[in-house]
């Protein structure tokens, strides 16, 4: 009888949505009967709480990876502004020139 009283004191266009906060009530005391639909909602609490930091923990190891890539860019950048005689072609596709110079391919039959 108590809720239908709260129900009655309600505005008309508050008591479908106050019903409908009632079931919802009702459905999860049955699911949970000690707490009820606040357990539910400790329980995303802490699923938000922990997807929240693992977002900050993901966001921070991009961060960290861009300073680093940023850094080994300017790196390379200011050794080939020091380089006394820049690079020749060789250099900067990574071939071996050894130290005699470049080496000649062995001759096959």
């Amino acid at each position: 009888m108590k809720i239908l009283d709260i129900k009655q004191n309600l505005p008309v266009e508050q008591r479908g949505q106050a019903a409908d906060a009632i079931a919802s009530e009702a459905y999860w005391r049955v699911r949970d009967p000690v707490y009820g639909s606040v357990g539910v909602i400790s329980l995303l609490q802490q699923q938000i709480y922990a997807v929240q930091s693992e977002l900050a923990e993901t966001q921070a190891q991009i961060a960290l990876h861009s300073a680093q890539q940023q850094q080994h860019r300017q790196q390379n950048q200011v050794q080939l502004e020091n380089h006394p005689y820049g690079l020749d072609d060789s250099q900067q596709f990574g071939l071996d020139q050894g130290p005699s110079g470049p080496q000649n391919p062995p001759n096959f039959p």
